[in-house]
């Protein structure tokens, strides 16, 4: 397998994995295996965790199509 073969395929496979680490001593090991594993890694922060909160509720939520500004102005001067 060529190099490019294997970057099309690193891409065409590529998922997320989120790991909630205990300790410091775990997150260096994760983040040498990582390293060792040619990974890419990112910090979540509290927010970034409330924000995947809230887009899941919100689309968790959705029932329907959306409406326009005007039908619900319409609807709540009634």
């Amino acid at each position: 397998m060529n190099k490019k073969d294997y970057l099309w395929l690193n891409n065409f496979f590529m998922e997320t994995l989120v790991i909630n680490l205990k300790s410091e001593k775990d997150k260096s090991l994760f983040y040498a295996l990582a390293e060792r594993l040619h990974l890419k890694t990112t910090t979540i922060t509290e927010e970034d965790k409330e924000d995947y909160g809230l887009l899941k509720a919100m689309l968790e939520a959705k029932k329907g199509d959306y409406i326009d500004k005007e039908t619900v102005l319409k609807a709540l001067r009634k």
